[in-house]
Parts: C-alpha cells; structure tokens; sequence
C-alpha cells in the first residue's frame, strides 16, 4: 500500500478502481467498501485507489461545528494497512482539503479531479455519498457523469445495525454517550489512540505500575474516563497492558491524563509514538484514600485483564 500526499505524486495508472471519502474511524460500512474494491481490482485486474482528505473537510467549511476525530490521519493509515481490504490496496491518496477545494461544484469536482486527474476506470461508493460544494452531488449525479466520462459506478449498500446506518457521526455519538462496547461493534475494530510519550512523575513506578503517559491530538475523541484493557507494538512485539483515561484523583490532581502500563515490559527505551488499541473498559474513575489502596486496586484490574486478553 503507497501512500500519496499530493496528486502530483500519482502514478500513471490505467483506469484505476477509486473510492473516496473521509473514512474518519474506518468501521464497518467503510469496510464494505474495502472488500467491494478489493473485488473489483482483483476481477478487472487494475490497481486500486482509496482518497481520504486531511484536514477532515468539516475543519475547512464549518470550523465551528467540527467534529472531533475517532482516527487522526496517522491512525486511519493504521487501521487501514490492519483490514484485509486496506492491505490490498495499490495507494492511498492523502488530498490536502482546502478552501479553493471545497469550493469546486460536484460537476467540477468530477471532472477536474476524478476524471483528468486520477483517471477513474471505476467508482466505488457508499449510497449516502455527497461531494463538491455544499455537498451537492450523490448518486444521481456520479451515474450521469459515468455516462458522460465513461467510467463504471458500483454503490455499495449502507451496513445497518439496529435497523440505522452505521456511520463516523453515529458512532461518535454512542463514544460521547458512553457505551464503548457499541462503539467499538460499529467500528468492527478496537479504538486506536495514538500518542506521544511524555516524561511523567513517577508515581506508577513508586507503586510497582511504572506507566507510558501519552499526549494526544486535540482534534481526537477520547472513550469515556476509566481503565482500559489495551494492547500496542514495540519492536515487532505485542505487549498488553492496561491504559487509564481520566483525572488523577488520588493525587488530587487537575487536568485528564492518559497513561498506559505494560505488562511484562522490561526495557527503558519506548518509541517516539505509541499506537495504543483499547479493546475492553473495565470501570470508571477511582479515588482512593492512599496510593495503597491504588495499588491494590491496580492489581485487581491487572488480573481482569489479563484474563480477558491473554488468558
């Protein structure tokens, strides 16, 4: 999978099978499309072209009403090279969303951008697809442009759960509102946060639980407040672990932090940036009368999890 940062960077492929969109979370309806392009190439014999925007577009038209992230760029790669369908894919087209971008028409963005620029063969896309400007165009315009600029259209059908459409603003809806679990069935995939390790006070380490405290993008939704059973990858190697998402209570501390320990970690060295995978919540907040209550605590939440992921 080749990752493009500018259409200038394209390689000169012949008709490619091309989906686009902002796959913010990459769940279930956006895997769908995967499998479908994958397919595609496979049968037609010809690469495959999947176009996210960076940054997402409701940043550039309504800065106001944006919505925060459930995968920074970096974390959508991730995902992506993770899926089957992800992984078969000959590039990925990272297309800078601009001013000057939002205000192509449909009708433009069709044919300056689809047609002459990636050279379109085939499109494949979500039935609630909308592009160019105010979201003009659908369906109904890609089939008469298809016609027109002679490439295929296949739509694929929407991924239900509960008889609603599975989509980024509907599962960021159930994250704010706290269930996790349904969140996570929506997206087909744990929650991945991304972060950078920064130093910290020690405390874990005085208690037998040193932790990797993280710093995240702003523009990212965090899960609700709790511990986490996690897993990430350093080296080649997975390590589990158990990651805390919320005030430090205890130590009567302001501010949210995000902190995970690893199990059966022994090395100092820790990466530049961690991708953490958060599979399961396993309780809220907690305040306790003294760090050895914390401590305690902290063991029983370490068998859980253990349990639950390694066991």
């Amino acid at each position: 999978m080749k990752i493009f940062y500018d259409l200038t960077e394209l390689e000169p492929w012949e008709k490619p099978v091309v989906t686009l969109g902002t796959f913010d979370g990459v769940h279930l309806g956006h895997q769908a499309i995967l499998k479908e392009l994958y397919k595609e190439k496979k049968e037609k014999k010809r690469e495959s072209l999947l176009v996210t925007y960076e940054p997402h577009p409701q940043m550039i038209v309504s800065p106001e009403n944006s919505p925060l992230l459930l995968s920074t760029l970096e974390e959508k790669l991730k995902l992506l090279q993770n899926l089957p369908g992800g992984r078969e894919l000959s590039g990925v087209l990272v297309m800078k969303f601009d001013k000057k971008l939002s205000q192509l028409t449909a009708g433009e963005f069709l044919e300056e951008i689809v047609v002459k620029k990636l050279k379109a063969g085939e499109l494949i896309t979500g039935e609630n697809h909308a592009f160019g400007k105010e979201r003009s165009g659908g369906i109904e315009l890609l089939k008469k442009a298809g016609r027109t600029f002679d490439f295929e259209l296949k739509v694929v059908p929407s991924i239900l759960q509960d008889n609603t459409r599975i989509s980024s603003s509907r599962i960021r809806k159930e994250m704010l509102a706290g269930d996790f679990e349904k969140a996570c069935q929506m997206s087909g995939h744990s929650y991945l946060i991304s972060g950078k390790p920064v130093k910290g006070k020690g405390v874990g380490t005085e208690i037998g639980y040193p932790t990797i405290n993280l710093e995240v993008s702003g523009k990212k939704l965090l899960p609700k407040k709790g511990v986490y059973g996690a897993e990430t990858e350093m080296a080649n190697k997975k390590y589990y672990g158990m990651m805390y998402i919320g005030r430090r209570l205890t130590l009567e501390e302001e501010g949210l932090s995000l902190e995970i320990n690893l199990f059966d970690y022994q090395e100092n060295k820790v990466p530049d940036k961690l991708m953490v995978y958060l599979h399961k919540w396993i309780r809220g907040e907690m305040k306790f009368e003294s760090l050895k209550g914390l401590q305690t605590q902290l063991s029983e939440d370490e068998k859980k999890i253990r349990q639950l992921l390694i066991n």
